[in-house]
């Protein structure tokens, strides 16, 4: 049976500024932007020479700004392509507008701070989604623009030692650039109406592989993030609001008693590794408000066989 799935929010205005694809195209590229129209022009441009004369992938630009700049101008190049317009910032959720609109049986999502290195990147998320039928999403090799490492939080996996240099499967995706089979969002959904921002990958991640997804690892495909500041919170803001969403996701999908074991440990974990950018009480009053809603999701915690699958991706369900 499929399981429920939140609603997509609805678009002020959908705008094709190419041709409309005739037939579903391979891969669909989402981006999401907000504040940052210089660096998302720069990104589309590096995106158009990756993409924009194929036939088989189509761009779709997803705008939770509220002015009205025409964004859909900076689309020209591509041969398919289309600007959703939010009509203000509704948040990470937006992106269920454009996974809504796509028509690419794989659908990428991309931050509009982040630059896909690898030229053929959809040739190789076309290999590696149909040599695997349960793949429901592919998470990829992130480094940071200035240092071109990997810091801790972009490791898709709870253990940070992990070898980077070869695939392997996982329980979470991380942002940045992320791919989904159009099979899995059509049974799971997009992204939770319950996070505005920060750690909604982790939900929706628990929601593939509880209903029997696989997310990969592929050192094949590197982007580069720059982290622009434009468009976020101060750090100390966004890791209260990270922290809140954590204690959320636990309350949703984690099986007792890792929720036990969670809600004990996770906090100064976290706590240590943000060295003073976050406010625990604030995260914590904003938890137990939450749960004081009377419309808040019901708790929908993983099965056996996710548990199974997250140990034996070598993860931690409780964290």
């Amino acid at each position: 049976m499929k399981k429920s799935a939140p609603q997509d929010p609805l678009p002020e205005s959908i705008r094709s500024c190419g041709r409309d694809p005739v037939q579903p195209v391979a891969v669909s590229v989402v981006i999401l932007t907000y504040s940052r129209d210089a660096i998302v022009q720069d990104v589309l441009r590096d995106l158009a020479e990756k993409i924009a004369d194929r036939d088989d992938c189509e761009i779709l630009l997803v705008d939770n700004n509220a002015d009205d700049v025409d964004r859909g101008a900076w689309l020209a190049p591509f041969r398919f392509a289309r600007w959703i317009r939010m009509g203000g910032n509704v948040g990470v959720i937006a992106r269920n507008a454009g996974m809504s609109a796509a028509v690419g049986q794989i659908i990428g999502l991309l931050d509009d701070d982040v630059f896909i290195q690898t030229v053929d990147f959809p040739d190789i998320l076309m290999r590696l989604f149909q040599a695997d039928p349960k793949l429901g999403a592919l998470t990829i090799r992130k480094v940071l623009a200035d240092t071109n490492e990997t810091r801790r939080d972009l490791i898709p996996h709870s253990r940070k030692d992990v070898d980077l240099t070869r695939p392997f499967d996982t329980f979470r995706f991380v942002g940045g650039f992320a791919a989904f089979s159009r099979a899995a969002y059509a049974r799971v959904g997009g992204f939770s109406p319950e996070f505005f921002y920060g750690s909604e990958e982790t939900e929706l991640s628990f929601r593939l592989v509880n209903d029997g997804w696989k997310i990969s690892y592929s050192p094949e495909i590197v982007a580069t993030e720059l982290e622009h500041p434009s468009g976020r919170g101060s750090v100390k803001a966004v890791q209260t609001m990270r922290l809140r969403n954590r204690y959320i996701i636990a309350w949703m999908h984690m099986p007792f008693p890792q929720i036990l074991l969670n809600y004990l440990f996770f906090t100064p974990y976290i706590a240590f590794y943000a060295r003073g950018q976050i406010d625990v009480p604030a995260a914590i009053t904003d938890f137990i408000r939450w749960l004081r809603r009377s419309d808040r999701p019901r708790r929908t915690p993983l099965d056996a066989a996710a548990v199974a699958y997250i140990r034996g991706c070598g993860g931690a369900t409780w964290r």
